[in-house]
C-alpha cells in the first residue's frame, strides 16, 4: 500500500466527490504487534495486527509500535508506493 492522493477538492467527478482527504496522519501506527520494538509485550495487542498482511509480520521487518506513535518503517514504505497524482 501507499500514500494515495494529497487532500484535495479537486477530484475526477465533482458531481460525486467532494474532496479526497487522508483519514488518519500517515505514519501513525495503527495498532501494535504483540513484541513492542524495546522487547517488552504490547499490552494492547489486537490478534487482529498479526495477520499475514501486517507489518512486522514478515521477516525483515520491524515490530510496530503502539497504536497512536510514530511508525517510520511504515511511512517509508507508504511513500515509497506513493501515487501522488
Amino acid at each position: 500500500a501507499g500514500v494515495g492522493l494529497l487532500p484535495s477538492t479537486e477530484t475526477a467527478d465533482k458531481d460525486i466527490i467532494d474532496a479526497y482527504f487522508w483519514l488518519k496522519t500517515p505514519g501513525e501506527c495503527d495498532g501494535c504487534t504483540q513484541t513492542l520494538p524495546d522487547g517488552s509485550l504490547c499490552k494492547r495487542f489486537d490478534a487482529d495486527c498479526a495477520s499475514e498482511d501486517s507489518i512486522g509480520s514478515a521477516s525483515g521487518e520491524p515490530p510496530a509500535p503502539e497504536a497512536g506513535l510514530w511508525f517510520d518503517y511504515q511511512i517509508k514504505q507508504l511513500a515509497a508506493n506513493a501515487k501522488m497524482f
